[in-house]
């Protein structure tokens, strides 16, 4: 999995200290698959109140120094925690975050980290990081998601419930303002593969096409926006003016929710 090595190892070593208010989150979620552009090399622990965050950076520092690993802590607030986590000729920064607990799906348990984000909260998240900012792997996590999960205009129009002062539109233009590198840029990530910035930004723009489109139809159509639209097993899916009336709506909530599958008589 592109999962660094180092920071699999420190997931591994760390992972009875997470739980339903302690978990991992942010790229090392979307990047377990082999099918990863890129390697994850740090590692984000979200927390649901600033008590959860403040117990999880101390239990994790002990629990390091016990295993042997050199903990140097770089910055320290109460909703917010860095650190540079060392051992033999390796590093790894780790980061520790106060987060809100209101997202779509519960945190769910898994073989490597304990605990982590839902894949879908986890993606809703990459998005409103990249229309706040201009970080290269923000833009190359969502074409990777357009690409292999769900169509980025679906993405956006979910990922506005998480901010309700965001509209899909005008996620759509920051997107468009922030997202922009040059080829020297790319070289500051650890690729799994050979990349074509080119071919990147053909899809990138096909995306935000698309994404205007899906806005246009779903307006055309009166649906609510800052939702998932489920198919019948409960999976995000991009409507279409054909399938629509098949899909339900699935909002976010204090600490999520899964959707609740009635089957019809």
């Amino acid at each position: 999995m592109p999962i660094g090595p180092f920071e699999a190892e420190i997931l591994r070593v760390l992972a009875a200290n997470r739980n339903p208010e302690s978990f991992i989150g942010g790229a090392t979620v979307l990047n377990q698959g082999k099918d990863s552009p890129r390697t994850s090399e740090d590692i984000d622990v979200f927390h649901d109140s600033e008590a959860a965050l403040l117990k999880g950076v101390e239990l994790d520092e002990q629990t390091l120094r016990e295993h042997g690993y050199d903990v140097a802590i770089l910055l320290s607030r109460p909703s917010f925690h860095r650190a540079q986590v060392s051992r033999r000729q390796e590093s790894t920064k780790m980061e520790w975050v106060y987060d809100s607990a209101f997202r779509f799906f519960p945190v769910e348990t898994d073989a490597l980290m304990g605990y982590r984000l839902n894949l879908w909260d986890a993606a809703t998240n990459k998005v409103l990081a990249g229309v706040g900012r201009g970080v290269v792997r923000d833009y190359v996590d969502l074409i990777h998601l357009h690409q292999t999960r769900l169509s980025l205009g679906a993405l956006i129009w979910a990922a506005a419930g998480k901010d309700p002062g965001f509209s899909p539109d005008f996620m759509r233009s920051e997107l468009m303002r922030t997202q922009h590198y040059d080829r020297q840029t790319y070289e500051s990530l650890k690729w799994t593969r050979p990349v074509d910035p080119i071919a990147l930004k053909g899809v990138w723009l096909e995306a935000m096409k698309e994404a205007q489109d899906l806005f246009d139809l779903l307006l055309d159509l009166d649906a609510p926006y800052g939702c998932f639209f489920l198919d019948a097993q409960g999976e995000p899916q991009t409507p279409t003016r054909e399938n629509f009336s098949s899909l339900r709506a699935h909002y976010g909530s204090l600490r999520g929710c899964w959707p609740r599958i009635v089957e019809e008589e």
